[in-house]
């Protein structure tokens, strides 16, 4: 009898395997069944066909599949192309499904796909207007910076990845220049101070001596600190990174170094893409992709205009509070950073004690966040610096999010190139902004939610996640997260810095404002350090749009904050609040705003 049971039971399990083997068959070739298994099947479609966000979320590793370590993602322009025509029939297959019968998070989901899928799909007419290759985050320093940061070494194996890696950079960047090619041929050429300022890193990518190089630098820092991997495999294994750099990667940053020389030759100071193919209407579409809003070039100029006139005043309002006479605000705020209380000594000491500052604001931060939010992420976060070869290009500050198996952290990377630009009382803004309660605490949620498709647990809307952190600065003033009149001064200038990037931003590609006028208009208005105006004008310059998506999205989460607190009277609570807008991940504010209104019952439901 227990036999005959124990064959029955296995006949059963049989077919079970049977079936859902049919069905994963069917899903990876055919329309699939459900809605959920076609969110399912378009995030392992995007994931599998792009190595390097294989090992940025490290999805694949706990299963023991590593193979996508040893290779690139591919970088050619038929790739590009490639990538906005799969957006086309991905959408065309959603469509297929009727989301009239969706309610609730479901509907939501379905919208946001649907949003995010148009306005991919109709990228392709805009595939070539980018500069592939600049100072923020072109693919010369993100290869560094991705082998430095997100390829771990665990064991031998991912040494053996690493140095495969290696030896594909020099395909990549030929895929990269065959690009630049097409690009050029369609007049499309980075403006030339762009170009300087790439071809000055590539020369100084390149040290006299690779072990002094950050490829060579951060896999023996990773050795070092590793005790599985054999003494003589450590070494043979430098001295073929060694051998790699001076015989394939260096003379493949060289090639792509000749190539933008001669493009120089023939580049112009034009800073707008309204100079590029199409260009008018490529502004309006990357506009909408960062915002996602409908908002004009106009409207979001206007909105500049205005929010720079409110902070400026809230600003002399403080200082003169506090004793300042104020002439020109400008002025003050540069006499104010350069004062020695609020200065670091700009030496290597200086520079871990900023380091140190940074990591003692979050650690305050966490525990005056919590209370505030319903559900914490498990994920960590800590402090770095910014690897040394690219800070002049870089932004004063950035996060790189954590892996979703959890080994590696989120990571807010600071810009320690000129501790000029880092007064005292901005730091607990900026720390705020970059991981808790800004872009960590959002980002880390997000990945680990379990009811949204992982399509969207894994995308980022700009104006979500960059309005999210912008309001996370505010959320700081208005919980007590500080007293101290000039750290809130440090704020508002942070908020006025956002401000000015939307007159700056629409002023380059719509209102056609050359660099100098942009650098004019962001130091009158700020009284920002030289160079850090400079740098934040060229990323604008090859990041249309993206710097607008702060302030538009700081205003939309105020504005649906007020929402709630009108509907809810007394009964507001800030952590219901929050666990609305951030318990379904990032998504297109125009959706987001939409769903909040039917919850307060503002609008109908439909």
């Amino acid at each position: 009898m227990l036999k005959k049971i124990l064959i029955i039971s296995l006949s059963a399990i049989g077919v079970i395997l049977l079936f859902l083997g049919i069905l994963v068959w069917h899903t990876i070739n055919f329309r699939p069944i459900t809605l959920s298994l076609y969110y399912e099947k378009i995030f392992w479609e995007n994931v599998l066909d792009d190595p390097e966000t294989l090992t940025s979320l490290r999805i694949l590793d706990s299963w023991g599949i590593t193979s996508h370590n040893y290779k690139w993602s591919d970088s050619s322009p038929e790739k590009e192309m490639e990538r906005a025509d799969k957006a086309k029939r991905d959408l065309e297959t959603l469509k297929t499904y009727d989301p009239s019968g969706l309610s609730g998070e479901d509907k939501i989901y379905y919208k946001a796909l649907e949003w995010d899928l148009e306005l991919a799909a109709d990228n392709e007419k805009y595939i070539y207007n980018s500069y592939p290759v600049n100072q923020l985050f072109g693919v010369q320093n993100h290869i560094p910076s991705f082998l430095a940061t997100s390829h771990m070494i665990e064991d031998y194996e991912d040494v053996e990845s690493y140095i495969s890696r290696l030896k594909g950079i020099s395909e990549k960047l030929d895929q990269v220049i065959r690009g630049l090619e097409i690009r050029q041929s369609n007049g499309v050429i980075p403006p030339d101070f762009i170009l300087r300022r790439v071809l000055d890193e590539l020369r100084n990518f390149r040290v006299k001596n690779p072990e002094e190089n950050i490829l060579y630098v951060s896999l023996r820092k990773k050795l070092e600190k590793n005790d599985e991997i054999l003494s003589e495999q450590k070494t043979s294994s430098l001295a073929e990174v060694k051998k790699i750099l001076e015989s394939s990667v260096y003379p493949a940053y060289s090639k792509l170094q000749n190539f933008l020389e001669h493009q120089l030759k023939s580049a112009d100071s034009k800073a707008g893409v309204w100079k590029l193919p199409n260009g008018e209407k490529f502004y309006e579409h990357t506009l909408k992709f960062h915002t996602t809003t409908n908002l004009s070039s106009e409207d979001v100029h206007s909105i500049g205009l205005s929010e720079v006139a409110r902070i400026q005043t809230e600003m002399r309002s403080i200082l003169e509070n506090s004793g300042i006479k104020v002439s020109n605000l400008q002025a003050t705020m540069k006499q104010l950073r350069e004062k020695p209380e609020f200065q670091f000594p700009n030496t290597p000491e200086g520079k871990e004690k900023v380091l140190e500052v940074y990591k003692e604001i979050l650690k305050e931060s966490i525990e005056r966040s919590k209370p505030i939010f319903p559900s914490w992420p498990r994920a960590k976060v800590q402090v770095e610096r910014i690897p040394e070869f690219k800070e002049a290009g870089a932004p004063g500050a950035y996060y790189e999010e954590p892996s979703l198996d959890g080994k590696r952290p989120g990571v807010f990377y600071a810009n320690l190139r000129d501790l000029k630009e880092i007064p005292k009382f901005g730091m607990n803004t900026l720390t705020y902004h970059e991981t808790i309660p800004g872009h960590h605490l959002q980002i880390a949620w997000s990945q680990e939610l379990t009811s949204a498709p992982r399509k969207l647990r894994t995308t980022h809307f700009t104006a979500f996640v960059e309005g999210w952190a912008l309001y996370a600065e505010r959320l700081a003033k208005d919980y007590n997260f500080y007293a101290d009149p000039y750290v809130d001064l440090g704020r508002l200038q942070a908020e006025l810095f956002r401000a000015v990037r939307l007159v700056v931003d629409t002023g380059i590609h719509y209102k056609r404002w050359s660099r100098e006028d942009a650098i004019r208009y962001m130091t009158d208005n700020t009284g920002m350090a030289p160079k850090e105006v400079s740098a934040e004008i060229e990323r604008y310059i090859v990041y249309p749009g993206q710097a607008c998506s702060y302030k538009i999205g700081m205003i939309s989460f105020l504005k649906m904050r007020e929402d709630w607190k009108s509907v809810k009277g007394e009964a507001f609570d800030i952590k219901e609040y929050h666990g609305f807008v951030l318990g379904k991940g990032s998504l297109p504010l125009e959706i987001l705003e939409k769903a909040s209104k039917e919850e307060l019952g503002l609008i109908p439901k439909n």
